[in-house]
C-alpha cells in the first residue's frame, strides 16, 4: 500500500516541477519590442518639426553596432509639431536597444534637415533608447544662429516614462 502511494506522489511532483518550469521560461521569454514614446518640440524652440526619422543602432551596451537606413517620417498626415507640441508613436524598437533619430525644421516653407555642426549645437547622435521601461519621453530643442546661419539643436533629453 505505501509503495502504490509513494510513487504516485513522486509523479505529482515531476509533473509539478516541469510545470513550474515551464511557466517561468514563458514569462522570462516575454520580452517588449515596441516602445511608447512621447515626442516633444521643446517650448524654447524657434521652429516647427515636420520631419521625424529614426535609424536602428543595436544594442545600449555594445559598440559598434551597424547603423540602419533611415525610416520614412513619423509625422504623418500633415502632422507638425510647432513649439511646445507633442505627439505619441510606437517605435519597434527592441527592450535594451536604441535608435537614433534626427529631424526636418520648416524654415519658411521649406524642409530643413537640422544636421550637426561643429560650431553650435550638441554634437551628439539624438539618441531613442528602449531602457528601463516601455515608454519614453524624448524632447528637443531647435535654434538658429545668425553669427554662422545654421538651425541646431541647443538641447535635447530622453528619459523612461511619460511626461505628463
Amino acid at each position: 500500500m505505501k509503495k502504490p502511494i509513494t510513487l504516485l506522489l513522486g509523479l505529482v511532483l515531476i509533473s509539478f516541477s516541469f510545470n513550474s518550469c515551464t511557466k517561468t521560461t514563458e514569462e522570462e521569454n516575454q520580452v517588449s519590442s515596441n516602445l511608447h514614446v512621447k515626442f516633444i518640440n521643446d517650448s524654447g524652440s524657434q521652429y516647427t518639426i515636420n520631419t521625424i526619422e529614426i535609424r536602428s543602432r543595436g544594442l545600449v551596451s555594445a559598440e559598434n553596432q551597424p547603423i540602419g537606413a533611415w525610416g520614412s517620417n513619423l509625422l504623418t498626415n500633415g502632422l507638425t509639431l510647432a513649439p511646445g507640441a507633442s505627439t505619441f508613436f510606437d517605435l519597434p524598437i527592441p527592450n535594451l536597444h536604441w535608435s537614433e533619430y534626427r529631424i526636418g525644421v520648416d524654415n519658411g516653407g521649406t524642409t530643413v534637415m537640422v544636421e550637426e555642426n561643429p560650431n553650435v549645437g550638441v554634437d551628439a547622435g539624438y539618441p531613442i533608447t528602449h531602457w528601463g521601461s516601455d515608454d519614453r519621453t524624448v524632447s528637443i530643442t531647435v535654434q538658429y544662429n545668425a553669427s554662422y546661419d545654421v538651425i541646431y539643436v541647443s538641447g535635447w533629453s530622453d528619459w523612461a516614462g511619460i511626461d505628463k
